[in-house]
């Protein structure tokens, strides 16, 4: 009986200790896979976000246009957090804007409001100067794919696009895309 409980403990930790995890590099391509990777976020995130930057709204502008982020569409085969690439575009215009663009965090709408609340009731200090600021543009994004399998081969073409939208008249003034075409071993959900 001791020799089974002894047994029976020391299987989690040989579990735990089975595999072995290796730091790669960011930019490295992910083993035989046609799925998005790390190099895919990083050169589709900076691809848009220096158009956008370059864009003559942004540049002749007399005061920041106003950006909010809305939800990426993902139209892929792929189980892959789309907003992910919105989040990197959003951290590489933060960095990079120097001023020229204002971002609105609609993430924290209702937060916001509640502190406002709160502060108009005397129940917080500090002053509620203003409206909460309204969007000049919506920054959104699509990602769709095409998927071939034949024998034991799998071809993936990947399309990204993002586009900014009027927010007062629905008008595209801006869309960009990114491609890419990759061919690997089919998987075994491909049978």
């Amino acid at each position: 009986m001791k020799k089974f409980l002894v047994a029976l403990l020391l299987v989690p930790v040989l579990a735990c200790s089975v595999g072995k995890t290796t730091r790669v590099d960011i930019d490295s391509d992910d083993f035989d896979s046609t799925e998005t990777s790390s190099k895919d976020l990083q050169a589709v995130a900076q691809q848009m976000s220096r158009a956008i930057l370059g864009l003559h709204q942004v540049q002749n502008s007399q005061t920041p246009p106003r950006i909010a982020f809305a939800d990426v569409k993902n139209e892929t085969n792929e189980i892959i957090n789309e907003n992910l690439f919105i989040e990197k575009m959003r951290t590489l215009l933060l960095k990079n804007a120097q001023g020229r663009l204002v971002f609105l965090d609609r993430e924290l709408s209702q937060e916001i409001f509640n502190e406002r609340d709160m502060k108009e009731s005397g129940a917080y200090g500090g002053n509620v100067q203003g409206k909460v600021l309204g969007a000049d543009y919506f920054l959104t994004g699509k990602l769709s794919s095409i998927d071939k399998v034949s024998g034991k081969q799998r071809s993936t073409y990947t399309r990204y696009a993002f586009r900014l939208t009027d927010a007062n008249n629905s008008v595209i003034i801006w869309e960009d895309e990114y491609e890419v075409k990759k061919v690997g071993s089919s998987g075994v959900y491909d049978y």
